[in-house]
């Protein structure tokens, strides 16, 4: 008769074994991943470093040993075999239920303590049901995966694998930040920026801002994306509430050039530093002015932006042009036309960080567009920009903007859904 059992029951062992162990590894390594690996960084001191893979593959490991170890050593009814997993998934759901704490530690909590609670009653009821295990009579159609022994088996790990759901951090703000940070160490900057996050903090912005400026594309598309804060969300600074919880700060501060000496209180003063000093990258330029733009001050962006970009009509760079040929004409006729030549090159205007100024045809979307918004709004100006297609664009948002709606909320809405992505919405709606 064991023999029968044992034959009967073996197809929905395994089917059991292959949903256990499926779940398991999928949930850990495509829902639990990151938390699993603040955990580890948490509790490590940042020494060690989770590896998805790797991490999935032993911890299913280690709980189905979990499995068949309660397995061999427990009989239980073939109705209720599937008990067997619960302890692991128990385990599973306490091993994922860390949450951080305000004061950046990691804890388990209250559930270490319920998932006590569960193993103990867990514990009894295996042992209620062992003296069952004599009385369990299969039937010839028990072995099938769909008989009503293998319902009951199956119904048992939906409900342990419930257990496990509602054990483990379910945070989903939380799981969006770590999935962007997670992107942006591993430099998938298109994934870090596609994440979907319901609202939107200091931090994500700023590693929004960061990837964008790895892509060459913080003047061009920041503003496309729900911002929090003004420029102090740029860097990790004494004034944001930009937390970096897995990836390091030097990895900003290799971008960026060098690492302050002390906390940062001005972003723009900082990168201003950095480039007076010859420690500047590229990429501070785009984090100057745009330090500018979201804190709204369009005279300061004015005042710099000249700096970066050509700005001479097409008559001043021709004057000078003439100029620099009739000196070298002049030169030529004293020391030879090649020496004159060699003499006499166009000079290249250099930015305040050493490169080359570019030209107008150049300037990022949301630079044209603050820009447009300087020269119609401030009347006394450093600088004058016309630009056919976007005055005709800002002419339409001014339309809208003026146009009476029922209510005040009606109006907002209607704008932010024609012009949110723009600069012009971020400047009139946009921080929060």
């Amino acid at each position: 008769m064991s023999s029968n059992i044992k034959n009967s029951t073996a197809a929905i062992k395994a089917a059991c074994a292959i949903v256990f162990l499926t779940f398991t590894f999928c949930y850990v390594y495509f829902y639990q991943t990151d938390i699993l690996a603040l955990s580890q960084h948490v509790w490590s001191a940042g020494e060690t470093h989770y590896s998805a893979g790797i991490g999935a593959v032993i911890i299913t490991f280690v709980l189905y040993i979990v499995h068949l170890g309660l397995s061999t050593f427990v009989k239980l009814p073939s109705r209720a075999f599937a008990l067997t997993f619960a302890p692991s998934l128990v385990l599973l759901g306490c091993l994922t239920s860390a949450n951080l704490s305000a004061d950046g530690t990691m804890s388990v909590g209250v559930f270490a303590l319920i998932a006590s609670v569960f193993l103990v009653v867990i514990g009894f009821l295996m042992y209620a049901l062992t003296d069952l295990t004599a009385m369990d009579k299969p039937t010839k159609n028990d072995g099938s995966l769909l008989s009503q022994v293998a319902w009951c088996n199956y119904g048992i790990l939906v409900v342990m694998m419930f257990v496990t759901f509602t054990f483990g951090n379910n945070n989903r703000r939380l799981h969006s930040y770590l999935e962007i940070e997670r992107n942006v160490m591993e430099k998938q900057y298109d994934d870090a920026l596609d994440v979907d996050v319901n609202e939107t903090d200091s931090s994500m912005t700023f590693f929004r801002a960061y990837a964008l400026s790895k892509q060459g594309q913080l003047g061009e598309r920041l503003f496309e994306y729900p911002l929090c804060g003004g420029s102090e969300i740029l860097l990790p600074s004494s004034k944001s509430n930009v937390k970096l919880l897995i990836m390091p700060d030097s990895l900003v501060w290799h971008h960026i050039g060098a690492a302050p000496c002390k906390p940062i209180t001005n972003v723009a003063m900082f990168c201003t530093i950095l480039q007076k000093q010859h420690l500047a990258h590229p990429c501070v330029d785009d984090y100057l002015l745009t330090s500018y733009l979201l804190d709204k001050n369009l005279r300061g962006f004015a005042r710099e932006i000249v700096k970066y970009y050509d700005f001479r009509s097409d008559e001043e760079k021709k004057t000078a042009q003439e100029k620099l040929e009739k000196a070298r004409k002049k030169l030529a006729r004293v020391i030879g036309e090649d020496a004159a030549n060699d003499s006499l090159k166009e000079v290249v205007i250099l930015t305040p960080t050493g490169g080359k100024m570019k030209p107008l045809s150049e300037l990022p979307k949301h630079y044209r567009e603050a820009l447009v918004l300087y020269t119609r709004i401030h009347s006394q100006r450093v600088l004058t920009y016309n630009n056919e297609a976007m005055d005709a664009d800002y002419d339409d948002y001014l339309k809208l903007e003026r146009t009476k709606f029922p209510t005040r909320t009606e109006h907002d809405a209607a704008l932010k859904d024609a012009y949110f992505g723009t600069y012009w919405w971020y400047y009139a709606k946009g921080s929060k």
